[in-house]
């Protein structure tokens, strides 16, 4: 019997998790490699882990100072911008994964982990180990916006505006977020399950929080419950003011009611139009306007 494509991209997760991945850190003070090299100690039993090289030229990801011209020089001429993770003000062209300082390891994991999932989904990417391209990952996901091959696209701006939550079980959605939001110049954050988001949203204030309503095992909160914890639980009081997006693929008039119910200010059906989603932001932030009038990166 034919193997379905949701027991295939199981299977095929739970390989990727499994898998361990050598990272170089090229640039960066002292205290800045001493900092990264603690963190990628101390991570080396979660899935997927990550070792730390000396060889930037014989590993699967680079960590780059976005800031330093040497560290930048490396990576373009060599072809690893579509590998690296840039820390700084901006980044380069071509590069796939950004933070601006200052520098946040959980983050930096994120991206890795973003870059993983991507050398595993994206037809695309540089470096791919395996030779064979999986399109039915990247098919299994790309309906959730509706000009996917535009969410991979580099951000390149700093980011000025306030701090935005993302929490998104699925790794392109996830990225299709952080960029656009990135590029409207949001300090965006990440998470991946409820367990995450329920850390983030008690312990820092967030302008505005997107959520998926599907987050995990069925019994576990979702995002409508996250939504009415949000909106009404004193343990998330810093962060009461907050305007909630779902993003969800049930599109139903009964789905948008039982979103606006648990409180949400906006409902964001999947696959989202650009349009659609900078509408939605500039309607839920004034202070978005004068950043909006940048061109978008070629």
């Amino acid at each position: 019997m034919a193997e379905r494509p949701v027991d295939r991209r199981k299977k095929k997760e739970k390989e990727h998790r499994q898998r361990r991945y050598t990272v170089a850190v090229d640039g960066f003070s002292a205290f800045e490699r001493s900092t990264l090299s603690s963190f990628f100690r101390l991570a080396a039993r979660r899935s997927p882990s990550y070792v730390e090289v000396p060889e930037a030229d014989r590993c699967d990801f680079v960590i780059a100072d976005a800031d330093q011209a040497v560290a930048l020089n490396h990576a373009a001429p060599s072809g690893r911008t579509g590998i690296t993770v840039f820390i700084g003000k901006q980044a380069p062209e071509g590069a796939m994964a950004w933070l601006a300082r200052p520098i946040d390891p959980m983050h930096i994991m994120r991206e890795l982990d973003a870059l993983v999932e991507r050398r595993h989904t994206d037809p695309g990417t540089l470096n791919e180990p395996e030779g064979a391209r999986d399109l039915d990952l990247l098919l299994d996901d790309l309906p959730f916006v509706a000009d996917a091959p535009a969410i991979l696209a580099l951000n390149t701006f700093a980011a000025t505006g306030p701090d935005v939550l993302v929490v998104e079980d699925s790794a392109i959605a996830r990225r299709f977020l952080q960029v656009r939001l990135q590029e409207l110049g949001y300090a965006v954050y990440l998470a991946t399950d409820a367990e995450e988001a329920v850390a983030w949203l008690r312990s820092r204030a967030f302008a505005l929080v997107f959520l998926d309503v599907a987050l995990g095992p069925a019994g576990g909160l979702d995002g409508l419950n996250l939504c009415q914890m949000l909106k009404h639980d004193a343990a998330f009081s810093i962060t009461r003011t907050a305007k909630v997006i779902i993003v969800s693929g049930l599109s139903g008039p009964m789905d948008r009611v039982r979103g606006s119910l648990a409180g949400c200010d906006a409902y964001l059906t999947k696959p989202v139009s650009d349009a659609e989603f900078q509408r939605t932001v500039l309607g839920l932030d004034p202070r978005l306007s004068p950043r909006v009038a940048k061109p978008r990166p070629k």
